[in-house]
């Protein structure tokens, strides 16, 4: 059995880390022969086990992808050959782990429409019992007339949709004819285990501070209120003797915004970047406090049994304190200084307490994943 890996990537931690999750599963439950990693990130991942993982080959296209695509999307002219979606081989199973890719949220235009719509059929044409399915993932809203339109080619073209949490099941539900083939269940790279580097153990009991580029482009936040947001809690941390280092948890934009922190708050504080996504969960697993703008780096963090804060551009960060059972743990920019603070001396005051539940929590949403992969194994062997 050939199954593909669509919408994972070694930039952003968080889409390896589900890269990882899926790999794991695919050899304990012995499910493919060959996997092809489709990805548009120049290397694949470090293949740690016996599965026969190979990259997609890439055309041409994919060199330019980043410079060209956009553009011609913008202006609605045909793009495919400058993204994965381009083709699709001859495959038994397609399983897309895009973290959030389908909303009104990104303005998808008829260009998109007619891209995921051209591959899926493909798909489906070229192997009529081949299965398409979409791993937990945050979706929605779908109120646009294009946003409908994506729930009706997934609804034609997929046998399994998978919601990460109940505002994205509620978004989509309501648009989708097939109601049948949509399940909630949450984010499955709970069970992945991280990996401490011995050159980052010395930052063990620090507080782990998480930016995120997306807090300035898809929100009303300027970069100086983002970094000024940060100096209050960085601040704060050194009042209460706390050593605090930075993490960049995708890429050049956000290490971009690690180095501005570091020039106008403290030039001594150390950035780590350039590690692989299970050595990222296992540098947060060690730290004493993470304080986190990216989602993976929340799950990551609340998975280990360490306390987070955050701050929040979806609705994907409130989901994911609750089914830990945490509340209130989301920071708005626009918080004061005291706000802030309070915030800090609360996570330290039942940290204990706190610890407690996440441990309890985790084994339950553990329980939950693997009634999922129960279900992904049970939609692939299904003729």
């Amino acid at each position: 059995m050939i199954i593909q890996i669509d919408e994972t990537n070694t930039l952003n931690k968080g889409a390896e880390l589900m890269f990882f999750a899926i790999i794991e599963e695919l050899e304990k439950r012995q499910l493919s022969s060959k996997v092809i990693f489709n990805s548009s990130t120049p290397h694949l991942p470090k293949n740690r086990s016996n599965l026969n993982l190979v990259e997609r080959r890439k055309q041409l296209g994919y060199l330019y992808s980043s410079i060209i695509a956009p553009g011609l999307n913008k202006f609605n002219l045909p793009n495919a050959f400058f993204t994965t979606k381009f083709k699709v081989d001859n495959v038994d199973v397609v399983i897309d782990a895009g973290g959030f890719q389908f909303s009104d949220q990104w303005k998808p235009t008829q260009n998109y429409l007619n891209l995921i719509n051209n591959y899926y059929g493909k798909l489906k044409r070229q192997n009529p019992k081949s299965k398409l399915i979409f791993l937990p993932q945050a979706l929605g809203p779908f109120e646009t007339k294009n946003g409908k339109k994506i729930v009706e080619i997934l609804d034609k073209y997929a046998d399994l949709i998978i919601a990460r949490e109940q505002i994205s099941f509620d978004y989509i539900e309501k648009h989708l004819v097939n109601k049948s083939k949509l399940k909630c269940f949450p984010d499955f790279t709970l069970k992945v285990l991280g990996e401490i580097p011995e050159k980052y153990k010395h930052l063990k009991d620090k507080v782990c501070i998480i930016p995120n580029r997306k807090m300035v482009t898809h929100t009303n936040a300027s970069i100086d209120q983002y970094v000024n947001f940060y100096k209050v809690i960085i601040n704060e941390l050194k009042n209460r003797n706390k050593d605090v280092f930075l993490l960049n948890h995708e890429g050049k934009g956000d290490l971009k915004i690690c180095n501005t922190i570091r020039q106008k708050i403290d030039p001594n504080i150390e950035i780590v970047t350039n590690i692989n996504a299970k050595e990222v969960k296992g540098v947060i697993s060690q730290s004493a406090l993470v304080i986190s703008s990216r989602f993976h780096g929340v799950a990551s963090s609340l998975s280990s049994a360490v306390p987070c804060l955050s701050t929040s551009w979806s609705h994907k960060y409130k989901m994911l304190f609750q089914d830990f059972g945490q509340t209130d743990m989301i920071f708005n920019l626009d918080s004061d200084e005291e706000q802030i603070k309070e915030k800090i001396e609360f996570v330290f005051k039942n940290k204990e307490k706190i610890q407690d539940t996440l441990k309890t929590k985790k084994e339950e949403l553990l329980v939950k994943i693997e009634s999922m992969w129960d279900l992904v194994e049970n939609t692939i062997k299904n003729n």
